[in-house]
């Protein structure tokens, strides 16, 4: 049975400060990350709890005093999706804005990004893109229209459902049964993934 991705929406938050999320279709996990820190070498550091990981990121960034982002991500795959979940100061590194381009080829991207922790909080955020271009990009649970580029038949009609969805979970349902976005809950909370720190490493 699938996991889906609602569970990211919960209103406890179950990862922690927000939720980076970043999945692929048409790309392996250890390609994603690369493609996140285009200009840098990821550096792995193992297979990683979410709270080990975290603990991590938090004890390097005070063993150098730095004051710029220490940013790594869990990554890994379920079915033909890869994924990879941003962790420690990601917004400062995968934010919705700052993300790279990761979507060349005949690839296909879904971004999902809310940061919890900000004073103005943003609203929930999916992009979508494939082959080179952002096809869908919106603000979920918000009066403001989507932003909408090639899109065709079956996304305005999701267009349409998510104007109507009113809340964060519908919509995420909505996205999952459209994209078929899937990621696996117990393996992210409680089990191991491999890790990498993207920035600041």
């Amino acid at each position: 049975m699938s996991d889906g991705i609602t569970w990211v929406a919960e209103e406890n938050h179950p990862l922690p400060g927000g939720y980076c999320v970043i999945l692929a279709r048409g790309l392996g996990p250890e390609d994603l990350v690369h493609r996140l820190v285009p200009d840098e070498q990821p550096r792995p550091t193992g297979p990683r709890t979410q709270e080990a990981f975290e603990d991590e990121l938090k004890e390097l960034l005070r063993a150098t005093g730095r004051h710029y982002p220490m940013a790594g991500v869990r990554y890994g795959s379920v079915g033909d999706l890869s994924f990879a979940i941003g962790r420690g100061q990601w917004e400062l590194a995968l934010g919705r804005h700052d993300t790279p381009v990761i979507w060349y080829g005949d690839v296909h991207t879904y971004e999902l990004y809310y940061f919890t922790e900000h004073p103005n909080v943003p609203e929930p955020h999916f992009r979508y893109s494939h082959d080179g271009s952002v096809r869908l990009c919106f603000d979920i649970d918000t009066d403001e229209a989507p932003y909408l580029f090639d899109v065709d038949g079956d996304d305005a009609a999701l267009v349409a459902d998510m104007d109507s969805a009113g809340e964060v979970t519908p919509a995420f349902e909505l996205l999952e049964q459209r994209f078929g976005l899937t990621l696996p809950k117990e393996l992210i909370l409680t089990g191991e993934l491999p890790a990498a720190i993207i920035k600041g490493a």
